[in-house]
């Protein structure tokens, strides 16, 4: 499971977005910053600092 949360990109919010591809974690964690956060402009910059942001979820043991 790939993860990105708010807190990794400097907001305070405990949002955290989940899926199975990167593609579905972005499209969650844009979805949040629009209706969330106001984030009306999402540039090709901001995408790719939002991508480097993905983790694989780790797994409880």
């Amino acid at each position: 499971m790939k993860t990105i949360n708010c807190r990794d990109a400097g907001i305070q919010c405990d949002f955290v977005a989940r899926g199975q591809t990167n593609e579905e974690v972005m499209q969650l964690a844009a979805e949040h910053g629009r209706q969330k956060h106001g984030m009306t402009n999402i540039t090709p910059e901001l995408q790719q600092k939002m991508r480097s942001l993905i983790r694989e979820e780790k797994k409880a043991v």
